[in-house]
């Protein structure tokens, strides 16, 4: 299932970002593999900004796994504009 994902403060210009079904489990699977303690994104949530900052904490800046190096690149820069801005809602 594709989720849509904004950062909790945002204008509705920027801080969004769809990820696919193919793109999310990517993601999640590296982030796993990283060990990073973000929880799996499911439609409703909110993920916190203490909970972002966590995982970039632990975030490696090369994928160990991931193949498309722009993907991650993007995923952890929303994820640092997440951070300043409220923590992520997931829809």
């Amino acid at each position: 299932m594709s989720i849509r994902l904004y950062w909790a403060r945002n204008d509705g210009m920027t801080g969004h970002v769809f990820l696919s079904p193919l793109e999310r489990s990517a993601l999640q699977r590296e982030m796993l593999l990283q060990g990073i303690p973000l929880p799996e994104l499911e439609p409703g949530m909110h993920v916190t900004a203490s909970e972002v900052d966590q995982a970039l904490a632990i975030a490696a800046a090369e994928p160990l796994e991931l193949g498309d190096r722009k993907l991650w690149d993007d995923w952890l820069a929303f994820l640092r504009g997440a951070s300043i801005n409220g923590g992520l809602l997931v829809r």
